[in-house]
């Protein structure tokens, strides 16, 4: 049955704390009760934000990511007590116990080879730069060189320089998650930590580590002894603190309370329940004194701090922290004042000087609060902040901004946004963000960013470059789109980075993207990045990770999807409508490999293929379950094999289907992945036809042809795999994972073949290149351990069929070009081609097919005027009355005019932006464009044929 999100509970808290105060705790704490409907969360959230700003910080895209990610588990009832909290983890366990793998790892010998980031300071167009998500630290007071590190999805970390070098040691763990981390502080070797659930931060269990973090067990303190895993459960441990003085007394905060163990956790005790206990402080003198916060949504407790002075024997509550309205708080104490409690919200900043009996208000700084610290050495001292990062030297009577969360060109003053928590180690402020682990000396003056070297950024997808191997554009959860190039990462883009593409000839022309489809171009590899005029421009009309593709066969050609798909014949500058297939807002898409016409699109558990670029469509269902499709896949040797994929949390075995009839019929195949939810699906070009799955844990593969899944996974980290894609030429398979970055690995049984790692054209394809008449030979370098026996380029002009032949010479070092070239075409002609290379064993490797489309170019003489700051360019010229115009920049009210050589005006229309298509009729002959936006004006010669 559906729990509705509004019941006699919400009603009365209605009553006390007024709707919009009942809308905001009530949709935050609904994400994480598993009791509450999908859809009546999504419910409360929309009433709240009804009313409030959808800006940064306001809580929108928190809201939002967290709908992204679960919805597809829940559809489409939206019921999560029919599901475990860590149900992908009890279905990889099972996989393994019941698949024993073996991987061959001749290519990579240490398996899959990391491709990082590992640190984010080479920044070009970025704003808000950083590695990934720090939940929990730790900084040793008798060595500050000495620190561990937890991230919510990249798991623990540790240095003992600093910050210099990281070692990570729990990827192979249940879990990728560390939000809290707890030293014993007699035995700095002595550490447990909390292994959660990336995305819905269900706990794992408390693990243990005796030797410094190197290994770990987990303690007897896990779901199972605790009964935490069951059905429509979602245990979550908020925080793990060892006493400062009492060896081997314990405090857990979780969501089912407060947790006491005096044997270092080889037995505890429920001290609270029906609370969630979100902080924990000792008194820092006195033994007896703890304090503890509540942050459970019904409780009355939100407007206390919760005192012991019985060693948590027994708790009672503060006096009202009068303002503080049921925000959600934090507790602060310090050496220096200790019967002195500090209390921070939202709301403000208190202080209480009774071993917090009694709180007074302070001030309330200009921002929210998600963390915050007094100094150890001088209560003068404080940090406080969420988006951005405030100070105080006065005891928190005032505040200051000390840390922007925006900042292009970041030095010794940013930490970045998202302050997740924060604590000061003899005098030294450390916090934690979305970001960075950082720390100041000074008070917020100066910032020294500690964890590069840290991989533990979460990426939402990524795009290859099919002709340079290291070559790709991946967009991340709140560390923006990043491209990555033979010298490293470029920082090119920030706030949430989606979906990414890569021109296939063109390695320095990508399409990046923000959330709801919202486009961004760079056409010199990353060093700049403008606009790309999308049609919607992220207004909600399109999915958080909206679909972005280019046609296979048509390479400059790219479609976005949102209710409606949109089409640009130049990659991204000009945008029309091409189909409405009807479904609501599409999630998924995909487009055929041979036949660009063949797509196929999905929204819920609705799919429409259309076998005519939209003109038509057709629904398919025959045989597929009623859940959410999270990708969809084309047989690259068969436009008629397509399969999809699930990752809906239920016990069905239903979770990949194919179809070799281009939809009519489907037949499930997952086989014995049983239950483990897919996130994402490629297949191999090669003759074996293998196909490859992302899952919520780890890569699986099999023939077209098999029935049977092996784990893909040698070395890989116990992570979400939320995308795959194939770089063809270098038989290599690439994976964006949530929370461990960029990997990569050969594809199965191409270990040893010939890898095609570059692969170009004399003159790379842009805008007005090649030109009509120009010779165009291909380059290839070619990686292989034995003799090549031939190389050579299957190519056409017009059609697909690739039906001649140039034979590749071995110019020098690993170089091979066409013996002759592409010849004598004119504008307007398609050219496909493919590489081929045959090693000593006639292991063949096989390039991707590309296409590139002659053109003319513009005549530098032909621009007559020009008073725009920037340049100005009419594409193609001559041509046939269909062109484009580029303005290099954003302009409102353009008018565009047209010519003749009697100085008559034989066309007119205004409008504004950046690029503009124009589609003309007239006589051949030569004609002026002119092109005015306020006092600026250009004017350019062109040609109609």
């Amino acid at each position: 049955m559906r729990k509705k999100g509004i019941n006699i509970i919400s009603l009365t808290l209605i009553f006390l704390f007024g709707l919009e105060s009942f809308a905001q705790v009530h949709y935050k704490q609904m994400m994480h009760d598993p009791q509450y409907n999908f859809y009546d969360v999504c419910e409360a959230a929309e009433l709240y934000f009804s009313t409030h700003s959808k800006g940064k910080g306001s809580g929108w895209k928190p809201y939002q990511r967290w709908k992204a990610e679960n919805e597809s588990k829940y559809y489409p009832t939206g019921n999560r007590m029919h599901s475990i909290p860590n149900f992908a983890a009890v279905n990889f366990a099972n996989f393994v116990a019941q698949n024993p793998q073996s991987n061959s790892r001749s290519l990579f010998p240490g398996g899959w080879n990391d491709l990082g980031p590992y640190s984010a300071n080479n920044i070009t167009e970025g704003y808000n730069p950083g590695i990934g998500r720090v939940e929990s630290f730790w900084v040793n007071p008798a060595n500050d060189q000495h620190l561990y590190l937890g991230s919510r999805s990249g798991g623990f970390w540790k240095t003992s320089d600093g910050g210099a070098t990281w070692k990570n040691t729990t990827d192979y763990l249940v879990a990728s998650g560390v939000n809290t981390i707890a030293v014993n502080p007699t035995n700095s070797d002595s550490i447990l930590i909390n292994v959660k659930n990336a995305a819905n931060n269900s706990s794992h269990g408390i693990y243990r580590s005796i030797d410094g973090g190197e290994n770990w067990i987990v303690s007897d303190f896990n779901p199972v002894n605790l009964t935490w895993g069951g059905l429509g459960s979602n245990g979550r441990i908020f925080k793990i603190v060892y006493h400062p003085r009492i060896e081997g007394l314990v405090f857990i905060g979780t969501n089912r309370g407060l947790f006491r163990s005096d044997d270092d956790l080889q037995t505890w005790t429920q001290m609270l329940s029906t609370a969630d206990i979100t902080d924990i402080e000792f008194h820092p003198t006195k033994d007896s004194i703890i304090y503890v916060y509540d942050n459970y949504y019904w409780s009355s407790n939100k407007n206390v701090v919760m005192r012991s002075t019985d060693m948590g024997m027994n708790f009672s509550s503060s006096a009202t922290i009068v303002g503080n309205s049921s925000s959600e708080g934090f507790i602060s104490v310090s050496p220096v004042a200790p019967d002195y409690v500090y209390f921070a919200s939202d709301n403000g900043v208190w202080k209480s000087d009774d071993e917090g009996q009694n709180f007074t208000f302070i001030s309330t700084p200009t921002e929210s609060c998600d963390g915050f610290a007094v100094s150890d050495l001088d209560t003068s001292n404080m940090v406080y902040g969420y988006l951005n990062l405030m100070g105080s030297t006065d005891g928190g009577v005032t505040f200051t901004e000390i840390a922007a969360w925006a900042n292009s060109n970041p030095t010794n003053d940013y930490t970045h946004a998202d302050l997740r928590t924060a604590e000061c180690v003899n005098g030294v402020f450390y916090v934690g963000t979305d970001g960075y682990l950082a720390k100041t000396s000074d008070n917020g003056a100066t910032w020294s960013r500690l964890n590069d070297g840290t991989g533990i950024r979460e990426f939402y997808a990524s795009g290859v470059s099919q002709s340079h191997y290291d070559v790709y554009m991946a967009g991340s959860q709140d560390n923006g789109t990043s491209v990555l190039n033979e010298n490293g990462w470029i920082e090119w883009n920030g706030g949430d980075g989606m979906e990414a593409i890569v021109q296939t000839l063109n390695p320095e022309w990508m399409i990046g993207s923000w959330q709801f489809g919202s486009r961004q171009i760079t056409k010199d590899g990353g060093q700049t990045r403008f606009g790309a005029n999308n049609p919607d421009n992220g207004s909600g009309e399109a999915d958080w990770q909206a679909p972005l593709l280019y046609s296979p066969n048509h390479q400059m050609r790219v479609y976005h999807f949102a209710e409606k798909i949109y089409q640009s014949d130049e990659f991204g500058d000009i945008w029309y409508e091409i189909g409405n297939p009807g479904i609501g807002i599409i999630q998924v898409a995909a487009i055929a490999e041979n036949n660009s016409d063949i797509m196929a699109v999905s929204s819920g558990n609705s799919l429409e293929i259309t076998e005519d670029h939209w003109v038509t469509s057709r629904s398919s269902f025959i045989g597929l379950p009623n859940y959410s499709i999270t990708d969809i896949a084309f047989d690259p040797k068969n436009d008629s094999t397509m399969i999809v994929t699930y990752n809906r949390y239920q016990a069905d075995s239903k979770k990949v289907y194919i179809s070799n009839d281009l939809g009519q019929t489907w037949t499930n195949i997952t086989y014995n992945l049983n239950d483990m939810p897919i996130r994402s699906v490629v297949i191999d070009h090669s003759d074996s036809s293998y196909i490859y799955l992302g899952a919520e844990i780890g890569v699986y593969v099999k023939s077209m042809t098999g029935t049977q899944w092996d784990l893909y996974n040698a070395d890989l980290p116990n992570v979400t795999v939320r995308d795959l894609e194939i770089q063809y030429g270098s038989n290599t398979l690439k994976a964006a994972t949530w929370g461990r970055g960029l990997w990569e690995y050969h594809l199965k049984g191409r270990a040893d073949y010939p890898a095609i790692l570059y692969t170009s054209i004399t003159d790379t394809p842009t805008d007005t290149e090649p030109k009509a008449g120009d010779d165009q030979y291909v380059t290839s370098i070619i990686s292989y351990d034995q003799n090549v026996k031939s190389a050579f380029v299957r190519w056409s002009n017009g059609n697909t069929d690739l039906n001649k032949i140039l034979t590749m010479s071995n110019t020098v070092d690993s170089t091979w070009v066409t013996d002759s070239a592409f010849t004598n075409y004119g504008k307007g002609t398609d050219i496909y081609f493919k590489v081929f290379v045959v090693g000593q064993n006639n292991d063949t490797t096989e390039s991707y097919r590309y296409q590139y489309q002659v053109r003319t170019g513009q005549n530098i003489n032909s621009i007559i005027e020009n008073s725009f700051e920037t340049e100005v360019n009419l594409y193609p010229n001559p041509n046939d009355g269909e062109f484009y115009i580029d303005l290099g920049n954003q302009f409102n009210d353009v008018n565009i005019e047209i010519f003749d050589t009697q100085g008559r005006r034989v066309y007119q229309t205004s409008d504004s932006g950046n690029d503009f298509k124009v589609d003309f009729t007239g006589v051949s002959g030569n004609y002026i464009l002119s092109v005015s936006s306020g006092d600026k004006k250009a004017r350019i010669q062109f040609i109609l044929e």
